[in-house]
Parts: C-alpha cells; sequence; structure tokens
C-alpha cells in the first residue's frame, strides 16, 4: 500500500473511492487477525487522497472558521494560499518528518451545573493531519470496540445506547438496579503512557505512534496568553480525541465484556447465576458517560459499584463519580429520563422521554433567540435560526414517549415568537397581527412557517445489538446469514447536529 510514485491529486469522487477501499482492507485485515500489529500506514496518513477526504471533512464542519493559534481559517486557505497548496505543504511536512503540532488555542464554553468545559482548539493544519490519522486508525481499532460502546462511532448514536438500556430493564431481562458513572474530567486526565501502549498493540509504526504523541503533548496557548504543557488528557475538540479517548476506555469495555462472556453468556448461565444467588450485569456506554445495569440486590449493586471504581483507578488510572438508583425511581442519560411505571392494568412499561434538563436547554434557546434584542430582524430571520433548534431536538427525541412534551415545547415557541411580534409592532392591535402573521395558528413569513414539534412522528427506537453497520463491515455477515443492519442517515453527522442542544 506504497504511495511513493508522483501522482497528481485525484478528484473528490475518486478520493473517497479510495480512501474507503484502504479502509475496508485495514478493517477485513485486524477482523480476521486479531493480534496483527500495522506497519507502513504512515503512507496511508501520507496519501494525497487520504489528506483530501481529510480536508474535506474538516473544512465542511462549523468549526473551520475558528482560527487556532496560527490564525488561519478556511477562508484564508481557500481565497489565498488555495486548497492544493497547502495539502502539498502538509503532506510534504508529513513525508520528511518536519511536521510538528502546534499548540492548542483553550477556549471556555459553559456547562449546565454552572462550571465551564476547557476546549482546545487545533490549527487548522493540524485538523486535517488528525482527520487523515483519524481515517487510518478507525477502521482497525473499531474490530477492538465493543458492542457496549456507542459514543463517537461510526454508524452508532445516542438511541442506541438508550434502546439497549429499554431492552434490558424490561421483561424478560428486567434489570432494576443502575449504576450511573460519570469520569471525573475523562479528556483531561488521560494517562498518555497507558494510550500509547494500547495504540500500541495495534500499531508498530513508529512515525504514527510519533505523530499521536505529538499531538498529545502540543500544549495550551491558555485565555490569558500563557504556555502550557500536556502531559496527561486529550484536548477536547481536537479531531482524533474522541477515538483516542474511545482506545483508552476500552479497557473498562474489556473488563465488563469478558465477564460477560465467560460466565453470564449465553442466557442459560445468567438465570443460573440468579438461581445460585449471584448477580447478573451489563454496560452500556457512550464516550466518558456510562451506566451498568444489575440484576440483582441492592448489596450486590453497591459491591458492583466499588469494583468498577477499582478498575478505572488501577488500569485507567481515573476518578469515579457514581450513583447508584433504582430503575422505580428513574435516572437521567443522554438527555433522556429512564423510568419503569405500572400502568393502569398492572403491566411495567419503562418509559424513556425527555429530561427536565433537556426540556429547560431547548426553551432557553428559544427564549434566546426571541429575546428583545433580536426585534430589528425579520420574522422570517427569527424563523430560519428557530425551525432548525425545534427540528434537531424533536429529531433527537422522537424515539420516546415525547408526544407530550412535544405539544408543550410546540407552544412555548407559539408564544415566544407571538410576544417577539408583539414587541416589534407594538401599535397593532391582535386582530391586525393575526391578519398579517398567523392564521389558524400557523406563524409564517416569507414562505416559511413556525416549526410545530407536535407533528414529529413518536416511535419506538430498534434495539440493534452488535448488528450495527459501518462503512468499512459491509461484506461481514453474522453467523445467521444476516446482514448489519443499516440507519435511514447518517449517524455521526446526526449526533453531531443536535449535540449542542444536550451541551
Amino acid at each position: 500500500m506504497n504511495n511513493d510514485a508522483p501522482q497528481a491529486w485525484p478528484g473528490s469522487f475518486a478520493a473517497g473511492q479510495r480512501v474507503l477501499e484502504h479502509q475496508r482492507k485495514l478493517h477485513r485485515w485486524a477482523r480476521t487477525e486479531p493480534g496483527r500489529r500495522f506497519g507502513d500506514v504512515f503512507n496511508l496518513i501520507c496519501d494525497r487522497a487520504t489528506l483530501l477526504v481529510a480536508w474535506e471533512r474538516v473544512s465542511g464542519n462549523r468549526g473551520a472558521r475558528t482560527a487556532g493559534v496560527d490564525a488561519v481559517t478556511r477562508y484564508h486557505v481557500e481565497t489565498r494560499q488555495g486548497v492544493i497548496p497547502f495539502l502539498e505543504e502538509l503532506r510534504s511536512s508529513l513525508k520528511d518528518g518536519t511536521f510538528t503540532a502546534l499548540p492548542v488555542k483553550q477556549a471556555v464554553i459553559p456547562k449546565k451545573n454552572g462550571k465551564v468545559r476547557y476546549l482546545g482548539i487545533p490549527t487548522l493544519r493540524d485538523r486535517v493531519a488528525q482527520m487523515a490519522l483519524k481515517l487510518v486508525l478507525e477502521p482497525i481499532f473499531e474490530v477492538d470496540f465493543y458492542p457496549s460502546s456507542y459514543g463517537y462511532r461510526p454508524g452508532r448514536r445516542a438511541q442506541d445506547a438508550i434502546a439497549e438500556i429499554h431492552h434490558f430493564t424490561c421483561k424478560p431481562s428486567t434489570y432494576e438496579w443502575v449504576i450511573e458513572g460519570d469520569i471525573k474530567a475523562c479528556f483531561d486526565n488521560v494517562d498518555h503512557h497507558v494510550l500509547m501502549e494500547l495504540v500500541a498493540e495495534r500499531i508498530k509504526d513508529r512515525k504514527v505512534l510519533k505523530l499521536v504523541s505529538a499531538f498529545l503533548r502540543a500544549g495550551v496557548v491558555e485565555l490569558h496568553g500563557g504556555f502550557a504543557e500536556t502531559l496527561t488528557g486529550t484536548p477536547q475538540g481536537g479531531v482524533a480525541s474522541p477515538l483516542l479517548a474511545n482506545i483508552y476506555l476500552s479497557v473498562l469495555d474489556r473488563h465488563f465484556a469478558r465477564i460477560w462472556d465467560e460466565q453470564m453468556n449465553p442466557a442459560w448461565r445468567r438465570r443460573y447465576r440468579r438461581r445460585m444467588g449471584r448477580p447478573n450485569f451489563r454496560l452500556v456506554r457512550y464516550a466518558d458517560d456510562f451506566v451498568v445495569l444489575v440484576h440483582g440486590t441492592k448489596s450486590e449493586a453497591e459491591a458492583l459499584k466499588m469494583e468498577i471504581g477499582q478498575v478505572l483507578a488501577s488500569k485507567l488510572k481515573m476518578t469515579l463519580s457514581v450513583e447508584k438508583t433504582h430503575i422505580n425511581d428513574g435516572f437521567v442519560f443522554l438527555g433522556f429520563h429512564i423510568q419503569a411505571k405500572t400502568r393502569g392494568d398492572g403491566r411495567r412499561v419503562v418509559l424513556t422521554i425527555p429530561a427536565k434538563q433537556a426540556l429547560a436547554s431547548v426553551m432557553h434557546k428559544i427564549k434566546k433567540l426571541t429575546a428583545r434584542g433580536t426585534t430589528s430582524l425579520s420574522l422570517a430571520e427569527i424563523l430560519r435560526t428557530v425551525n432548525p433548534v425545534l427540528r434537531g431536538w424533536a429529531a433527537y427525541f422522537r424515539y420516546g414517549a415525547s408526544k407530550r412534551t412535544f405539544s408543550y415545547v410546540g407552544w412555548y415557541a407559539w408564544w415566544r415568537v407571538l410576544l417577539w411580534i408583539r414587541r416589534k409592532r407594538p401599535h397593532l392591535t391582535w386582530k391586525q397581527l393575526r391578519r398579517l402573521y398567523y392564521g389558524a395558528d400557523r406563524i409564517g413569513a416569507e414562505g416559511l412557517v413556525l416549526y410545530n414539534p407536535a407533528k414529529m412522528r413518536v416511535e419506538r427506537y430498534r434495539f440493534r445489538g452488535a448488528q450495527i453497520s459501518t462503512p468499512y463491515n459491509v461484506d461481514e455477515v453474522n453467523p445467521d446469514g444476516a446482514r448489519f443492519r443499516r440507519t435511514n442517515h447518517d449517524d455521526m453527522g446526526f449526533v453531531g447536529q443536535v449535540s449542542e442542544y444536550l451541551a
């Protein structure tokens, strides 16, 4: 797969096909040879097709308009330097070993608990290099990732994690105890030595390992202008950081998967364990947030909680913040409130509804978009900003018992926009407002109509288990001969669009 021969830069479609072919080969080799360590993959990172695809993915993100410490944005590259000269310069520096990762620029975003989250914004050049690295490493490590992990992986989404929790808390499984885990400052406390050892389990190309280490140790330019070394952690905001975090946290997945495969699978083993008074448990993880579902007693859940903390402290050198709750009391995970209820006919059901925090966040967003300071805009401009928020939020929570919540959000948005109109045109009567702006309870202007979340179809999300399709495993079939089931839209893009509504 050496590509040192001189060649012109390929077109966009040809580059995409070439990269996908490389990814499928890497994935197939990693799957058929579980112990294989890949060498000579640095040439794939430097491949013109890989760098071109990496540029298209990075430049297509809204973050491409944000500059790093070198003040270079996508606009600067496209209008002044040129994309191909920019990529050719990056490729040359990678190949001759002169590439140096620049420090990330620190940024701060508020969290819903009143604290702040620190992000590290790499330069545009480093983002393209990280994306090229991710394009090569991801299909290899996807083979080793476990079905219980759902965060920041191709073909998977938050709804898959919620569907698995719903599957195991409903009959016939009825796991009743829930251990909620939150790793304290996960991205900031990643141990570089442990992470590099995990990457080296699959990669032996020293140039690739050096590149990964360079991104980890690039340093941070802080808000006040000072420089800080990064001796631990992966910068939140880096393109490759979610992949590296998943590689790091796969140690936790591996621990639970080994116990599940050896002691709780198939179903007769789980039944036997319960007869012998031993608990069954199942991990569901989304990035650094996870839950452990326990079929057992309260004391058994307490003992398991202690075991999880010991595993993280000893193997990953991380501190765990855990809470234990019963499914009847309910808990919040990935924006959903999950709770078991008893219906009037005595039947037990597990409901997944939008959490109060998620409802408050979308209402705050709508209130901010229709505040007093926006009355200088036109109604059409307001609808262009409010509608995507409502539509994206409803699309995320449509796979749950959300119909009543959708109606409330639609009512709230309608009155907020109507109040905005009253502020903009205070001298008009209600009759004049109705004639000019709305009719039949539909507010609209210039062909745009305020979106009503109540019209979103609500349905139960199908639990897919381990049978989830990615771009790399299309040739793989399960023992029963059924192909991996696909979804009807790009999962990573979908999660990226709605993630801001959960922040």
